[in-house]
């Protein structure tokens, strides 16, 4: 699925699926998925004051929420990509 990291092939070398019509396909999924998995927790904890960190341990919580936004892109964006090509099988218009 992926060349490197992160780019993406053009398409599916088994199928010949193209991946993305567009380049901003997977922008909307995307930032679904950021809010969801990632910013809605942060909320939560912090507003209903479930966590009341010291200096040290918000560097902490914040330097691991940094590296999982890092770690787990490859996964996110490839999630993206399969809710994105479910919208367009139910669209009638698979590439």
């Amino acid at each position: 699925m992926y060349q490197r990291w992160m780019r993406l092939h053009e398409s599916c070398p088994a199928c010949g699926l193209k991946y993305l019509q567009n380049q901003g396909d997977l922008f909307g999924p995307l930032v679904l998925l950021d809010r969801v998995l990632f910013l809605i927790p942060l909320i939560v904890v912090f507003y209903f004051g479930v966590f009341h960190p010291s200096a040290i341990a918000l560097a902490i919580f914040g330097g691991t929420t940094l590296f999982l936004l890092v770690y787990t892109m490859p996964n996110r964006n490839g999630l993206s990509l399969a809710i994105d090509y479910f919208i367009r099988r139910k669209e009638d218009r698979p590439a």
